[in-house]
């Protein structure tokens, strides 16, 4: 098919099977999206960001966290692949399924205000960052979506938008106007935080590593990057056959771009600390390159005969990733404030811990949030049953 015919021609519906097989694709993306979370709070725990990039180390490092920031991205994308072709109606019933976050999100933030006040506080009394907390201070964390609970924020801004979302999705008549759709997203919230972080004044414009700018692009839209991975997605789940890549392909793929990203990072802090934001946000051509080559990689792989058990597993991780998220973060500050950071006085020996963080961190977290989903399921049946009686009376 020629590209002219590709980009003109309408887009194909494809008919849903009457009993839709789980993706185990889309599972395992999810638990690595999830597993590059502690992986990225790792470098923001353990100084990573006040050392020059001057070693060798430090460059394997920097590569190693151009991947890890791929996790948001990979949720989003995961978002829009599994949300754009569904009909939904905006309703009280709809709207009302935010209740799935919403009471996760407070009884793991509970937990994690219980550990770092009743455990972590009174075994560090000395440390700046842990005071008792007033009854205040609990009520502000919990509505100041604070620790890493800045995503519940964004999500549920994305959540009340998706019917939405999905009627200007489903209401373009050519592929053309889908691309369209998304160049124009890219333009306005990707590209911004490539063209717009030189200082031309300087000699050695491309290493000067910080946020200051000449604006190249508008950058004032630059905040809705979630809309953009979205209809990505819904671009990637609605062309599926069409983009589909051979796994050998797919892997080399992404495994260049990769490459080329955290090389392009490397020069940009090469001999300075390396930058948090700009050119290395989630909103980055190089973060969102990266993310959607793995996201084509993963997918691509040909695990239609796994055994059920495993798919049963691997399916059940995925669900809990949304808890895990969000309890690996007394986790970290456990682990951080009071083991690797008090034995390791010196940056470059707190690396080696990287992989007893991620075997503790990890397994750990959906602990957590596996005794979440029971505590939430279970009250959740006990209001639905309360409910029925009182219809009966």
């Amino acid at each position: 098919m020629s590209i002219k015919k590709f980009i003109f021609s309408k887009p194909s519906q494809e008919t849903p099977s009457l009993k839709p097989v789980r993706n185990i694709n889309l599972d395992i993306i999810r638990i690595i999206a999830f597993c590059f979370v502690p992986s990225v709070h790792f470098f923001l725990h353990s100084g990573f960001y006040s050392n020059a990039i001057d070693t060798p180390e430090m460059k394997v490092m920097l590569f190693m966290r151009t991947l890890f920031l791929t996790c948001i991205p990979l949720f989003l994308l995961l978002t829009g692949y599994l949300q754009g072709e569904k009909k939904i109606t905006p309703n009280t019933k709809y709207f009302l399924k935010i209740g799935k976050f919403i009471i996760p999100y407070l009884i793991i933030m509970f937990i994690d205000l219980v550990i770092i006040n009743e455990i972590l506080t009174p075994s560090l009394p000395t440390h700046p960052d842990f005071k008792p907390y007033t009854t205040k201070q609990y009520i502000q964390n919990f509505t100041s979506f604070t620790h890493y609970s800045w995503y519940v924020e964004m999500y549920i801004g994305l959540f009340l938008l998706i019917p939405f979302l999905n009627m200007i999705w489903q209401n373009l008549r050519t592929k053309g106007q889908e691309l369209f759709l998304i160049i124009s997203l890219i333009a306005l919230t990707i590209l911004p935080s490539f063209f717009n972080v030189y200082e031309f004044k300087t000699e050695d414009w491309l290493s000067a590593a910080n946020t200051s700018n000449w604006k190249l692009f508008p950058s004032w839209w630059t905040k809705i990057y979630p809309l953009t991975y979205y209809f990505v997605g819904a671009f990637m789940a609605r062309h599926k056959k069409r983009l589909s890549l051979n796994p050998i392909v797919a892997l080399v793929l992404f495994l260049a771009t990769w490459y080329l990203s955290g090389s392009y990072v490397f020069r940009r802090c090469e001999g300075l600390t390396p930058t948090i934001y700009a050119f290395t946000d989630y909103n980055s051509p190089v973060i969102f390159a990266t993310g959607v080559t793995l996201f084509i990689f993963v997918n691509s792989l040909p695990l239609a005969k796994t055994p059920n058990f495993i798919r049963k597993f691997v399916g059940k991780l995925s669900d809990l990733t949304f808890g895990a998220y969000l309890g690996s973060w007394a986790l970290d500050q456990i682990l951080y404030t009071a083991y690797i950071n008090k034995k390791h006085s010196v940056y470059e020996d707190r690396w080696s811990s990287y992989p007893l963080a991620m075997l503790i961190v990890i397994p750990t977290a959906f602990l957590i949030a596996y005794f979440t989903d029971l505590l939430y399921r279970t009250g959740k049946d006990i209001f639905k049953c309360n409910k029925k009686q009182a219809k009966t009376k």
